[in-house]
């Protein structure tokens, strides 16, 4: 998922007036009248940067996706934990069977809970 708030320079907690001041500056600069020797990249990046103002200047559009956006946060930190857990597995080989069976069962109750909020 694109992360709009980079795309317009600004931070997550950003008001409507920086979104509107970050819009209207990269606007003018991307404009791909005003970058004719790139213009295939000016079209991308004004596209792009069209899409990140139309939905983080609607208040109801920007709540729906600050909500997915902290999601995929949860969801990758939660895969980060997952990785970290699946290399103490493989590193750890005096690990008894009953202490590698309990690191397992913990991995996967993470592994699961990080597909239920994806799934959301």
């Amino acid at each position: 998922m694109k992360n709009h708030y980079i795309t317009l320079g600004l931070q997550r907690n950003a008001q409507q007036r920086q979104i509107k001041e970050a819009y209207h500056k990269l606007a003018l600069k991307w404009h791909p009248d005003k970058n004719t020797n790139c213009r295939a990249q000016a079209i991308t990046q004004f596209q792009e940067i069209n899409e990140a103002y139309n939905i983080l200047s609607q208040q109801e559009s920007k709540k729906k996706y600050d909500h997915k956006l902290e999601k995929q946060d949860h969801f990758l930190k939660l895969n980060f934990f997952l990785e970290q857990f699946e290399e103490m597995n493989e590193e750890f080989t005096y690990l008894t069977k009953d202490d590698k069976d309990t690191l397992n069962k913990f991995i996967n109750r993470i592994d699961n809970q990080s597909k239920r909020i994806k799934k959301h």
